[in-house]
């Protein structure tokens, strides 16, 4: 049997001393993934830091004019539940929402865990990585905000030093003229974990496509990644079906490299992310259309 202490901060100030001070301690939010890890004999540990106890102080969302400020232990339950992100911008929110795991594990998986896990299958990071997120880390020494599309260096790897925590999340308010989707596709659904996930966030000036950011459980590494080769292919272009199937089966195959595994062969996965990427930027142009109305 594998055992461990349990360490609990009295505040988050605490946890950033106790984390400082001890080499052995691992913080732990909701532990939807550190705990299936320690499971499968992927990671050990003598200590681990309960940060449960810090929500009062970390679960929140807030928009403060051009920015929303989203907490490290807001679960993604609350994250869906935001009355603040309930705004045609922010659509593939709902997408993210009604795909993510079971009712358990929503209720108990935090946002900053999502992001920390540097997983594939992390929904949170890919529908973040489109808004243009930055990650504020915090420790004794003081803060820095990182953005999200660097913070990934490898599988269960990101730049996050060993004392510091992920305080929260910050990402730029989505302008009217902008919508969002995304997508997961597998072969059951329910608790589904995806052959294949993306996320689109387009900006448009009528049918013009002035900005676009698209995201993958992967491009051409194991950890989510923007696929900037096919945005810069589409931005400055009119939106029309032609474009996207040149951007799907010419463009995004240039620097996509998917492998094989036990669940899917890398050509499927890639055909998956071809139509992922087809359907999610027709879903943000129809959303658009729609709400215009």
């Amino acid at each position: 049997m594998f055992r461990f202490e349990v360490v609990v901060p009295k505040d988050f100030d605490d946890a950033l001393n106790i984390l400082d001070k001890d080499v052995e301690v691992v913080p732990i939010a909701g532990g939807t993934n550190l705990l299936v890890w320690v499971r499968d004999g992927k990671i050990r540990f003598k200590k681990v830091l309960d940060l449960w106890s810090l929500r009062k102080q970390l679960s929140y969302v807030v928009v403060e004019g051009d920015v929303i400020r989203v907490g490290s232990m807001t679960t993604v339950d609350e994250l869906c539940g935001a009355s603040e992100l309930r705004k045609p911008p922010l659509s593939g929110l709902a997408d993210v929402c009604a795909t993510f795991a079971s009712p358990y594990i929503r209720s108990v998986a935090t946002v900053g865990g999502n992001i920390e896990s540097a997983n594939p299958l992390s929904d949170i990071a890919i529908f973040f990585l489109t808004l243009d997120a930055k990650v504020r880390l915090e420790s004794i020494n003081g803060s820095r905000e990182v953005s999200l599309t660097n913070y990934y260096k490898g599988m269960r790897s990101t730049i996050r030093e060993r004392n510091e925590l992920i305080k929260e999340v910050v990402i730029r308010n989505p302008p009217p003229n902008s919508s969002t989707a995304f997508m997961k596709i597998d072969k059951r659904r329910g608790h589904i974990m995806g052959l294949a996930i993306g996320a689109v966030y387009a900006e448009y000036d009528g049918d013009l496509i002035k900005d676009v950011r698209i995201a993958f459980d992967s491009v051409s590494k194991p950890f989510p990644e923007r696929a900037f080769l096919t945005e810069s292919f589409l931005r400055g272009k009119k939106f029309s079906e032609e474009l996207l199937r040149e951007a799907s089966d010419t463009v995004l195959p240039k620097e996509m490299v998917r492998y094989t595994g036990r669940r899917a062969s890398a050509e499927y996965r890639l055909h998956l992310s071809k139509v992922i990427l087809r359907r999610a930027l027709t879903k943000t142009y129809e959303r658009l259309k729609l709400s215009s109305r």
